[in-house]
């Protein structure tokens, strides 16, 4: 009776013409952005300012309206995500000046081979990103990802990609990520059944996404690391004699399959498209900022590994006692806290200082320049990702949300497919896989009620999957992306959005395939 009472409350909505206004504004605002970013040669930021006023202004709400939701979306972005970037690239200049960064590659070097570097960082992608946020696990892989490049003379979409796609895959598919929880409460669907499929359907997306497409993708999108970033990230000291010797044959193998693939480098010059994304070798400067004084030494492996792991499994012990309720009174209240991103993050910079610092001997002021030397490379990523946030923002205000939701009701699709359409038209529009699939799950919910245990795990991750699709440029992440990695936008376009948009419609065929099974 419930779910034929939404389903008439449901139809009894009318379509207006503002309604078709508003979905045509979405595609309006995304021209504007990319126009005055690629053709106008506009800063990001301004450009993304300028559609968020664009859409409020066009879209009725008025022009105070449309200075207010900007600066709330940029705001919100800043306080969730803009401290994580800064706390993450904390932690990254610690490892990175300690010569931790060059022990992890010259592990996965010598042990996954050069030709399996791909597989390896999609695995350890997707072990970092079960229990975090997209963008804290993003912010702690880029250090490893920019360093791999550097030291191994790595292309770093080969690597960059994997680690994006085993972030991505478990951000939307598995459980305790938020969108994912939220979807299973709307269809009150089982979390432990739900995480076992959302587990079935991550794999084979994690392996197209990551290195099947990566090799396709690589050659062929020109990427430049920005001085920036590299000043962030890596550090010019000499690394050890073992990890050099890994290196260096893994530059050696590395720059022989360059070689055999120089037809494709070849193909990819004459369409106008330059293989330029190998990071240039540090200046002098840089080198003599970055030597480390002679009684440094470098931790070592497991000391290295355990400062990494320690956020991670402190937001995993948080995530275990949500989904468990294994703690109480006192305990709960330090493990929620504790588990906190931002508490995570800042604990493991604490250890690091002396992990990373002190105990390698590095003196008080050493540290101290390095953490001085944390915060300006990442100003420039801080403004785009809240301009981001800010446009984001400007579309939910607006009503498109309303107005996609309601579009979808007419449809008459299967559940599973309008579950997923649905999410995927909100994330088009929002630019948040968790606020769409928050939103979708609030339509799609009603509409599942008395649902079977597999069929309603199904649901909750066809709503996932749909919160996937078409990342663009009113993703904060995509602009994170282009930063970090030194992509133009149509280069992100390339990478960042065909991979998300690939690893949405692969996660539905598996999706609907589990239907035929079960």
């Amino acid at each position: 009776m419930a779910s034929q009472s939404a389903k008439a409350a449901t139809a009894a909505v009318a379509w207006t013409g503002h309604d078709t206004w508003l979905l045509a504004l979405v595609g309006i605002s995304i021209a504007v952005v990319v126009l005055l970013i690629s053709w106008a040669k506009l800063h990001a930021f301004l450009a993304l300012m300028v559609g968020a006023l664009t859409v409020s202004v066009l879209s009725g709400a008025g022009v105070e309206r449309a200075a207010d939701s900007f600066t709330t979306g940029l705001g919100n972005i800043m306080g969730k995500v803009g401290i994580l970037i800064v706390l993450g690239a904390v932690l990254g200049r610690l490892m990175a000046d300690s010569g931790g960064i060059d022990q992890i590659v010259a592990t996965l070097t010598r042990v996954a081979g050069p030709k399996r570097l791909p597989w390896a960082v999609t695995a350890i992608a997707c072990i970092v990103g079960l229990p975090m946020f997209f963008e804290v696990g993003f912010v702690m892989l880029v250090p490893l990802v920019l360093q791999i490049a550097r030291r191994a003379d790595y292309p770093v979409l080969r690597v960059g990609i994997p680690a994006m796609a085993g972030l991505a895959t478990v951000h939307a598919l598995v459980p305790p990520h938020p969108g994912v929880l939220v979807a299973v409460n709307a269809v009150h669907a089982d979390i432990g059944l739900t995480l076992v499929y959302g587990l079935i359907v991550a794999i084979p997306c994690a392996i197209v996404v990551g290195p099947l497409f990566t090799a396709y993708v690589w050659p062929r999108v020109s990427a430049r690391v920005p001085d920036s970033a590299l000043a962030a990230f890596t550090t010019a000291a000499p690394p050890s004699a073992a990890v050099t010797a890994a290196l260096d044959h893994a530059r050696s193998h590395v720059r022989a399959g360059a070689r055999g693939s120089a037809s494709a480098s070849a193909s990819a010059a004459s369409t106008g498209v330059a293989v330029t994304d190998r990071p240039e070798a540090p200046t002098d400067a840089a080198r003599e900022e970055g030597e480390p004084r002679s009684r440094r030494h470098m931790p070592r492996f497991s000391v290295t590994v355990g400062t990494i792991l320690l956020p991670i499994a402190l937001m995993m012990l948080k995530a275990s006692c949500d989904t468990f309720h294994w703690a109480h009174g006192a305990v709960l209240t330090t493990v929620e806290f504790l588990g906190t991103p931002m508490i995570s993050l800042l604990a493991a910079i604490l250890v690091a200082l002396f992990t990373f610092g002190w105990a390698v001997g590095s003196s008080r002021r050493e540290v101290q320049e390095t953490l001085s030397r944390s915060f300006p490379p990442v100003a420039g990523v801080l403004v785009i990702v809240g301009a981001g946030g800010g446009y984001s923002a400007a579309l939910q205000d607006s009503g498109i949300n309303a107005a996609i939701g309601q579009a979808a009701q007419h449809l008459h699709l299967p559940l599973l497919l309008l579950a997923w359409l649905v999410a995927a038209l909100m994330r088009t529009a929002t630019g948040s896989g968790t606020v769409a699939t928050v939103a979708a799950a609030g339509i799609v919910g009603p509409l599942a009620q008395g649902l079977d245990s597999p069929h309603a795990a199904l649901v909750a991750l066809a709503l996932g999957s749909g919160a996937a699709f078409l990342g663009h440029v009113n993703d904060a992440s995509f602009w994170m992306f282009k930063e970090y990695f030194g992509l133009s936008v149509g280069g992100t376009l390339r990478t960042w959005t065909v991979s998300h948009t690939l690893l949405s419609l692969t996660s539905l065929g598996v999706i609907l395939l589990l239907d035929t099974v079960v």
